[in-house]
């Protein structure tokens, strides 16, 4: 019998990397001049990085199906509330994203109670509306 993928352990190991990267992102906020004179390798950095947002990319969404906009909304909400230091900014949209998602699966089953509706369409609404408001902002 084939074992299943373990793709928690494959989102938690792109997590954790990230956090232990925090200060040389933090130094690139400065530019690429400024954070290769505190001693960060920028091109390597910023090919781990790529990486690592690749494979936690593929592993989040293989565990919670496409429900894409909360992927799209939580990072710029997780942003205004923490900041931009990056410590803070990888566990802070982890559970604004629980947050997101429980609330589109609470919405999902009270907007045509007793029926369901699909929570993507949900989380598409609110992106979109969220998409749109920050386009329009600009």
């Amino acid at each position: 019998m084939v074992e299943p993928v373990h793709r928690p352990r494959r989102a938690a190991l792109a997590i954790g990397s990230g956090i232990a990267r925090r200060d040389g992102l933090d130094a690139l906020l400065a530019w690429n001049e400024t954070a290769a004179s505190l001693g960060v390798d920028v091109g390597r950095l910023r090919v781990v990085v790529f990486f690592l947002a690749a494979l936690s990319t593929a592993a989040l969404v293989a565990l919670s199906c496409v429900i894409g906009f909360v992927g799209l909304m939580v990072p710029h909400l997780g942003r205004a509330i923490v900041g931009v230091r990056h410590g803070p900014l990888f566990v802070a949209p982890a559970l604004l994203g629980a947050l997101v998602r429980l609330g589109s699966d609470i919405a999902s089953r009270v907007v045509l109670a007793p029926q369901e509706l699909p929570v993507g369409i949900i989380t598409a609404a609110a992106g979109g509306t969220f998409i749109l408001a920050i386009v329009l902002r600009r």
